[in-house]
């Protein structure tokens, strides 16, 4: 693995309560080299060692990526696959859930929105909501994999950047797309990402749900979604209202019913649970 790895402990974009499971994995992730960086947005690893403690659930709001991963352990199986076994993860819509327990590890690929589809050819809306086997017939070739995490990462690494092909002009401009919905805080609604996509309502639909497994829509409240929980974990003194509003809702109750709909719980009942204490400071 390259130098450049970073490992939080602290709140984390996307996994639920880092700050409590920073002592039961270990999270790594580093950036891809130059021949993948054009479809990989990371590479991740999770390593940790259960023995005589219980299970652990982990929660992760997903973006709006597949993953490939290389996965080994105890148990004999996991995501009801046997192990060890590489795996292509599609989107989530909802939560993406899992329980480690014993000694194990992943090796992944969190691959940019659409980057596995321009990568590999797959249709992302074929693998929504779905783990499969990565067979060679989907990967264009068969990669074998030691089930070590360095050697597993550089196989990985090696694997997307053997691609050499020229530039897909379609998943360059989703790319563009996609990043600004992530990062412009005035994209709220549909009707707005139409007045900055260079396609037309339709055919915007159509590539999303080609490149990405989901629509427009799904990416906007993912994005803001995943920021309200990152929000409620790193502020002590949140205001609910206040949040809904920044991050888009039309109003907090729109907000609360998004927020349940995806974790199972009210932003209040998530923070109560993940949110960092009051400082004293706040309370004269």
């Amino acid at each position: 693995m390259p130098d450049d790895i970073s490992a939080p402990a602290g709140p984390t974009r996307g996994v639920v309560g880092r700050a409590a499971s920073a002592s039961v994995f270990d999270l790594k992730r580093w950036n891809p080299s130059g021949a993948s960086a054009r479809y990989v947005d990371n590479y991740w690893s999770v390593r940790w060692d259960l023995r005589g403690s219980a299970p652990f659930d982990s929660t992760v709001i997903t973006f709006p990526s597949v993953h490939l991963t290389r996965e080994w352990g105890d148990g004999g199986s996991r995501h009801g696959l046997p192990l060890p076994n590489t795996l292509v993860h599609g989107v989530v819509e909802r939560v993406f859930r899992t329980t480690i327990d014993g000694v194990g590890a992943v090796v992944g690929a969190r691959f940019r929105p659409g980057g596995f589809t321009a990568r590999f050819g797959c249709d992302a809306s074929s693998l929504t909501g779905q783990v499969r086997p990565a067979d060679p017939a989907m990967l264009g070739a068969a990669v074998e994999f030691d089930d070590d995490i360095e050697p597993a990462a550089a196989a990985l690494d090696a694997l997307v950047a053997a691609h050499q092909g020229p530039p897909d002009p379609t998943y360059t401009a989703l790319t563009a797309l996609v990043d600004r919905i992530r990062d412009d805080d005035r994209l709220h609604r549909v009707e707005q990402v139409m007045q900055v996509s260079p396609w037309g309502l339709r055919t915007t639909q159509r590539i999303f749900r080609r490149y990405i497994g989901v629509p427009v829509k799904w990416v906007l409240c993912r994005y803001r979604l995943q920021q309200a929980a990152l929000d409620i974990e790193t502020m002590p003194d949140v205001d609910f209202a206040d949040l809904a509003v920044r991050l888009g809702w039309y109003d907090q109750a729109h907000f609360i019913n998004d927020f349940r709909s995806m974790l199972g719980e009210t932003p209040g009942e998530y923070a109560a649970r993940h949110r960092p204490p009051v400082s004293p400071l706040h309370h004269p």
